[in-house]
């Protein structure tokens, strides 16, 4: 089903049409509409979208009229519900949209933020046409969008919009192959979280630093970061005895590399006794490890990094 954008009429009518078909179209492709359950309940008629496919056609079809409506919102109509619609813009915008569509609509975001400089809606703005462009491979435009996302909330002092900005600026460090940045945005995650007084964050933190420090290549840096982490686990009551031998394989395995695979193997088997009885897959692969020769190769074992 196709719909055309409303651009006759009152520009303020024509941004309110852009909503609704915005939000149906976020609906279509099975976004999570969380950030927008205030106006779910506002939105007129049926959906003119039934699949991915009709929200792609839809915005082929439209895209001058959507990028003009947009302009004119930012231009001269009220900066909240210009950011509003830019942020839902940016989510349903097809990845084969040309560049120098996307960069007009980029640059409306760069003339809203002067007068939203604290805005959470225009954090979500930078945080889409971040995705957008990294999903594209444009990976420096990316990396400016991502860093004005974490501008506003580093003004807001908001530990988890800090966070989620962080990860999501690593993210993209670590497409472009910049792991410095990426260690930098570990780092700073878990200043906010000290910072802050939240223990669980910082365990975890201290775990997804010992993991970076491993892919980079410094096994003596994580051994130090993965031991703080174990020690800060190991004091949260509500840690399962899958992250206590987690931590614990990981430090584990940072030991082996640094050149102390018998301090490793003490490791291993201090996992070993937490998942024996409560997870048998995970106690065999903690055997397999066990069971690598001193001047072995230990097997391969997935950790994700965000811990």
């Amino acid at each position: 089903m196709r719909r055309e954008v409303l651009v006759s009429g009152e520009p303020g009518h024509a941004v309110s049409v852009l909503l609704q078909d915005t939000l149906h179209a976020r609906r279509a492709l099975g976004h999570d509409l969380a950030d927008d359950e205030d106006d779910l309940e506002n939105t007129a008629g049926a959906s003119p979208f039934v699949t991915g496919e009709d929200v792609a056609g839809w915005f082929n079809d439209n895209r001058e009229q959507i990028l003009a409506t947009a302009q004119e919102a930012v231009t001269n109509g009220d900066p909240d519900t210009a950011a509003r619609l830019l942020a839902r813009i940016w989510a349903v915008i097809p990845a084969s949209t040309d560049a120098a569509w996307c960069d007009a609509l980029r640059d409306c975001g760069r003339r809203l933020k002067a007068s939203l400089p604290n805005s959470r809606t225009m954090a979500t703005v930078f945080r889409r046409s971040a995705a957008l462009f990294l999903e594209r491979g444009d990976h420096r435009i990316a990396e400016t969008e991502g860093m004005r996302e974490l501008a506003i909330w580093r003004r807001l002092d908001d530990p988890d919009g800090h966070v989620s900005a962080l990860n999501a600026l690593a993210r993209t460090f670590q497409a472009r192959g910049r792991l410095n940045r990426v260690i930098d945005c570990a780092s700073r995650r878990l200043a906010v979280d000290v910072r802050h007084g939240r223990t669980i964050e910082v365990a975890h933190d201290l775990r997804h630093l010992g993991v970076v420090m491993l892919q980079a290549n410094r096994p003596d840096t994580a051994v130090d970061y993965l031991t703080r982490a174990r020690d800060a686990f190991d004091e949260l009551p509500q840690t399962t005895a899958q992250q206590h031998a987690d931590v614990r394989i990981l430090l584990g395995r940072s030991l082996w590399l640094s050149g102390s695979p018998s301090s490793a193997r003490r490791q291993f088997s201090g996992a070993l006794q937490f998942v024996v009885d409560v997870d048998e897959d995970e106690a065999d692969r903690i055997r397999e490890l066990l069971d690598t020769p001193l001047d072995g190769v230990l097997p391969p074992i997935n950790h994700e990094t965000t811990g």
